[in-house]
């Protein structure tokens, strides 16, 4: 009976993600059908303009907002962002399941895993040689932007996936099985 009532909680954060709880309550839930959209439109014109996210190597990912996703300079894989932190459990928990992903589909997918905390290059390379991250990080001013061109990011991890020319496809609030991202990603990428 203790071991039950020890364990329920610990499944509750684990599957349930990281939140925060002074987020607004513009949550989102996986659909297939809707983009999320911001909520605040005075917002929403000014978060169309194009914005660099920074990757781990230094180089620029270009982004740029339009009314079915987001565009991405010179990409025509389909992309997985994943939100995250690194002090976020489930967060570690999905590593080797994006590993996993980033291999079986190379050429055909992008994973970026987007830094929703202040961290040092050196603090995020550390953490990457950690737990053998095999895909992009991107960190910096540009990934707050990034979660508010969303609509905000309500929990973490959160994963948005985007079809190769840019549309949204569905998104994840949560720890997610890898089966389902890769039954998902398979619909966008055929």
């Amino acid at each position: 009976m203790k071991k039950t009532l020890l364990i329920i909680p610990f499944l509750a954060l684990f599957l349930g993600g990281c939140g925060d709880e002074n987020k607004s309550e513009a949550s989102q839930t996986k659909t297939s059908d809707a983009t999320p959209t911001t909520s605040i439109p005075s917002q929403s014109a000014s978060l169309e303009a194009p914005f660099d996210l920074t990757l781990i190597d230094e180089s620029k990912m270009t982004l740029q907002k339009f009314d079915k996703g987001f565009k991405v300079e010179g990409n025509d894989e389909a992309i997985l962002f994943n939100f995250f932190a690194t002090w976020c459990p489930p967060c570690k928990a999905e590593i080797p399941h994006l590993n996993n992903l980033n291999d079986k589909f190379k050429g055909k997918l992008k994973i970026v895993s987007v830094l929703m905390e202040d961290k040092s290059k050196d603090e995020i390379d550390a953490f990457m040689k950690k737990y053998k991250i095999n895909f992009d990080v991107a960190y910096g001013e540009g990934n707050s932007r990034f979660a508010k061109a969303l609509g905000g990011v309500v929990g973490i991890p959160y994963i948005v996936l985007y079809k190769p020319n840019g549309e949204y496809a569905t998104h994840y609030v949560g720890l997610v099985p890898e089966e389902m991202l890769e039954s998902d990603i398979n619909k966008v990428i055929d």
